[in-house]
């Protein structure tokens, strides 16, 4: 996996109190956008990322994209923390 391209959205100075630092879009290999990744701050001071997860009407959230598993989950986030976090100021 390859990040050819981020672009990052920041938070409002009200979503950076609750830990939200902003929206990043990411293209993988030229071929494919994944975009709503929320970049969060957890209360330990980490960087973690939220995947885009809409709920349905019935309240089930269902995540778009997803890691496959922890390790995964791990590589997708060093990429991508790697690659905005100049923009992350």
């Amino acid at each position: 996996m390859r990040i050819t391209s981020t672009s990052f959205t920041p938070g409002t100075d009200q979503d950076r109190l609750s830990g939200l630092l902003g929206f990043v879009a990411v293209i993988i290999d030229a071929l494919l956008v994944i975009d709503g990744i929320a970049v969060r701050r957890t209360r330990s001071g980490s960087l973690t990322l939220s995947f885009p997860a809409p709920t349905s009407t019935s309240g089930r959230r269902r995540e778009l994209v997803r890691p496959v598993d922890a390790a995964a989950r791990e590589q997708v986030e060093r990429a991508v923390l790697e690659a905005i976090g100049p923009k992350l100021g």
